[in-house]
């Protein structure tokens, strides 16, 4: 006659394996879609300067004040196109989020170049589809 372990046994072993086997799918399927998914598209989303005014240049840094439309947005930058086809790109040093529907103004820090260096701006976001293209006024 043979031995073997008992049936209840057998049956804890199997479940204990089958959740430690979930445990590092799990992990490593989190850890994956973290670092291939790192963008967020918003659906429907837009924005919109709240006024002819903006983008303006005002002591030296950029400002729009402009209208989140359908979604919030938030991480601003702003992308400056020179004159010499060369792009360098801003944070909002207000770290301003807006609601949908609301309004809000960002604003780049001082800036190293004159305003008759910006060929045009454009505003980014937090959504990679939602951005706002404009000469500087």
């Amino acid at each position: 006659m043979t031995k073997g372990i008992s049936p209840l046994i057998a049956s804890v072993l199997l479940i204990a394996i089958t959740i430690a086997v979930a445990a590092v799918l799990a992990t490593w399927v989190t850890t994956y879609t973290e670092k291939s998914l790192p963008t967020t598209t918003c659906v429907g989303g837009s924005m919109a300067f709240v006024s002819a005014e903006y983008p303006k240049w005002s002591d030296g840094s950029i400002v729009a004040c402009i209208e989140a439309q359908y979604v919030s947005l938030g991480d601003f930058q702003i992308e400056v196109l020179l004159n010499d086809d060369t792009v360098q790109r801003f944070n909002d040093i207000t770290d301003t989020s807006i609601a949908p529907g609301a309004t809000g103004c960002i604003r780049t820090e001082q800036l190293t170049f004159a305003k008759s260096d910006v060929k045009s701006i454009k505003i980014l976001t937090n959504c990679t589809n939602v951005n706002l293209q404009s000469i500087l006024k």
